[in-house]
């Protein structure tokens, strides 16, 4: 055994891992920065679509927290909540983000609202992994659409998806905790 040879060809895998690792390293900041304006953009693409008008938004969470206490859902983060302004600085609604755990994982929705917390809009934040076919209902725009209009009052009126029953209760519980701070901020808003 050489011991020459084996510290030759260790340091020789040592610096090949370092490239190696350094060449991945540059690459994934390189792209990083791309995949956040991607999603920066897609997530724009969302509020002005659930939003109509949107032009910017101000984060009121912390003006709106209170107790959600029996909801199976949750609010997505410290930015979950925002007054939806136009161009000219208008309060034109609001959106939530909030998620519910469906039967394949996490529904993480984007809810947008008029100035008397009536939903305007759906779309989902990320593609949810649902059942394919009945599941993965909740995604589709015959869907998304059903919830246009409804407001706090009647979320128990829109059907569940026959055969996809937690997802759809999943999506029906992430909708009721976003329409219960939409009716805070339009209340803080004085509306309601």
């Amino acid at each position: 055994m050489d011991v020459k040879k084996i510290i030759k060809d260790t340091f020789v895998l040592i610096s090949i891992t370092f490239v190696l690792v350094l060449i991945l390293s540059i690459t994934k900041v390189m792209t990083d920065s791309q995949i956040n304006k991607i999603n920066l953009e897609n997530k724009l693409k969302a509020y002005s679509s659930v939003c109509p008008g949107y032009a910017y938004g101000e984060n009121i969470v912390s003006d709106v927290v209170g107790a959600s206490a029996g909801y199976d859902a949750s609010l997505d983060g410290d930015e979950a909540v925002k007054r939806c302004k136009d161009v000219n600085g208008d309060t034109i609604g609001y959106i939530v983000e909030c998620s519910s755990k469906g039967y394949g994982g996490p529904l993480h929705l984007i809810v947008g609202f008029d100035k008397s917390a009536n939903i305007k809009g759906v779309r989902f934040a990320t593609i949810p992994s649902e059942t394919p076919g009945l599941g993965m209902k909740v995604t589709e725009d015959s869907y998304l659409e059903k919830w246009v209009n409804v407001n706090h009052n009647n979320v128990s009126e829109v059907d569940a998806i026959s055969g996809a029953t937690k997802s759809s209760n999943a999506f029906k519980e992430a909708i009721s905790l976003a329409c219960m701070f939409a009716s805070r901020a339009v209340t803080l808003d004085g509306g309601i």
